[in-house]
C-alpha cells in the first residue's frame, strides 16, 4: 500500500473479490498501475490508446492492467486482472459490484506473451509514440542510445515488422491492421526483443518497452521518446550520418545510475505533477505521496 508517515502501515487492504482478499503487494501494484496510466498520457507518450501493465506481486502467473479504456481515465474500477497463459481477463479486483468484465485491448497480448517469455520482466508498456516511428519505419538507420538517462535502447533496439513475419503466425483471416492481436503475434514479438535493449520498435505501429518495475519501464518509455528526439535532430545537424551509440560499458554505468536514484526521483515529479490535474483520479493512492518502494 503506498502511503507514507504510517498511514494504515502494516494493514491488509480487506475488500473482497471473488472470495479472496486483495492483498497490500496487490493494492500497491494497482496504485502504481493508476499512476503510471496518467503519467504516461500527461508525458505524451501515449494518448487515448496505449497500455501499461504490472505482473501480479502475489502470482507471477497473472497481470493487471485495464480493460480497453484510454490511460488518462483509468481508476481502480477499470482494473483487470489477467492470466499470463492466455490473457483471459479473470475479475476485476477493485469493483465488488461487477457482473461482467467490459472489452479487454486487443492487444493484451503484447503484455501476456512478453510475461511469459521472461520471467524478470514485471511491467510492460505498449504506445504509439509518434517520436520512434521514423525509427520503426526506417530500417537502414538503426535507433540507439544517445542519451545518459535512455540506456534501455541499447545499442541497436530490434524492430517487430508484420511483413517478415512467416505464414504460419500470420495465420487465416490475420487482420493486416499492425495490431498484436493474438498469442501467435504476441510471441513474435516477445522474441524480437534482444538482450541489450528493452524496447521493441514496431513498423507503423509504436513501441513495446519492458522493465523490472513499473516506475522503471515508465522512465524508460519516457526516455525512449526523448532519445528519438535527439537522435533525429542529431541526424539533420549530420546531414544523414547516423550517430554512433553509447557504448557497452557507458550503457551499463547508465542503467546503474538510472535504476538507483533517477527513476525515483522523476517518479515523485509525475506522480505529484498528474496529483494536480483533475483529468486524472487514482481512487486508491488519492493524493497520498507515494511510497519509496514500488512495483
Amino acid at each position: 500500500m503506498h502511503f507514507t508517515s504510517g498511514f494504515l502501515a502494516g494493514v491488509v487492504f480487506s475488500a473482497l473479490v471473488s472470495g479472496q482478499t486483495v492483498s497490500e503487494s496487490v493494492r500497491g501494484a494497482a496504485t502504481d498501475l493508476l499512476d503510471a496510466s496518467h503519467i504516461l498520457h500527461f508525458l505524451d507518450i501515449v494518448d487515448a490508446l496505449g497500455h501499461v501493465s504490472v505482473r501480479n506481486p502475489d502470482n507471477a502467473s497473472e497481470f493487471f492492467m485495464t480493460f480497453a479504456i484510454a490511460p488518462a481515465q483509468a481508476t481502480s474500477q477499470s482494473i483487470v486482472k489477467y492470466e499470463i497463459n492466455n490473457a483471459t481477463a479473470v475479475d476485476l479486483p477493485f469493483d465488488l459490484n461487477a457482473t461482467t468484465i467490459p472489452t479487454s485491448f486487443s492487444e493484451r497480448f503484447i503484455h501476456s506473451e512478453i510475461y511469459k517469455k521472461f520471467s524478470d520482466v514485471h511491467a510492460v508498456v505498449h504506445a504509439h509514440t509518434q517520436a520512434v516511428l521514423p525509427f520503426a519505419n526506417v530500417r537502414n538507420v538503426p535507433f540507439v542510445a544517445q542519451i545518459s538517462t535512455a540506456p534501455s535502447v541499447g545499442q541497436h533496439a530490434p524492430i517487430f515488422d508484420f511483413s517478415g513475419l512467416p505464414k504460419k503466425v500470420l495465420v487465416g483471416d490475420t487482420l493486416s491492421d499492425f495490431l498484436v492481436r493474438d498469442e501467435l503475434l504476441g510471441d513474435a514479438l516477445a522474441n524480437t526483443f534482444e538482450p541489450a535493449s528493452d524496447v521493441v520498435l514496431m513498423t507503423n505501429h509504436g513501441m513495446a518497452v519492458r522493465g523490472p518495475s513499473i516506475r522503471q519501464v515508465v522512465f524508460s518509455a519516457f526516455y525512449i521518446m526523448q532519445n528519438a528526439q535527439v537522435q533525429l535532430q542529431s541526424l539533420m545537424l549530420s546531414g544523414g550520418r547516423a550517430p554512433e551509440a553509447l557504448n557497452a560499458k557507458e550503457i551499463t554505468d547508465c542503467k546503474t545510475t538510472a535504476d538507483t536514484s533517477l527513476f525515483p526521483r522523476a517518479w515523485n515529479l509525475w506522480t505529484k505533477q498528474v496529483d494536480l490535474n483533475p483529468l486524472y483520479v487514482n481512487d486508491l493512492r488519492n493524493g497520498a505521496p507515494p511510497s519509496a518502494t514500488g512495483f
